[in-house]
Formats: structure tokens, C-alpha cells, sequence
């Protein structure tokens, strides 16, 4: 009768076992204490983000001044009459 313990496939098991804790161990050595690092990340990017569009709106409203047609109505005209 065959011996029904596989042990290959546990010590395979095993090492599997072992190299994710390696992962996750340099993982967290690499974040360090910034447990909210994503979190970070995203804040960062829709900062990014904002500003972009601030400098977009800075850049369109620039462009509309140039084509300002408007007419100050309080403006005062000197008119000189001389014959």
C-alpha cells in the first residue's frame, strides 16, 4: 500500500507559504509607517488634477479678455470744438 502523505507537495506548499510573507514583509518595508499610502497617492493626483483645471480656466479667461468688446458706460470723452 502506498504511503498517502504527499510530502513534495506540502514542502512546495510551504515555500509558497513563505515567499508571499517575504512579499508582503518587503511591501510593508517599503511603505513603511504610511499605512494610508494610496490614500496619499490619490490626494496627490486629484491635486494635480485641480490645478491643472485652474490653470486651464486661468488660460481660457485670458483669451476671453482679449476679445472683451464691452463698453464702459462711466468713461468720460473729451470733446474739443475749436473752428
Amino acid at each position: 500500500m502506498a504511503e498517502p502523505h504527499n510530502h513534495r507537495t506540502v514542502g512546495y506548499c510551504m515555500i509558497m507559504v513563505s515567499a508571499s510573507l517575504v512579499v508582503i514583509a518587503l511591501l510593508y518595508l517599503s511603505i513603511g509607517d504610511d499605512v494610508l499610502y494610496s490614500d496619499h497617492v490619490g490626494k496627490e493626483k486629484q491635486l494635480e488634477y485641480k490645478q491643472m483645471l485652474e490653470k486651464a480656466a486661468q488660460e481660457e479667461a485670458a483669451k476671453a479678455e482679449g476679445k472683451n468688446l464691452s463698453v464702459d458706460l462711466n468713461e468720460e470723452m473729451k470733446v474739443q470744438n475749436s473752428p
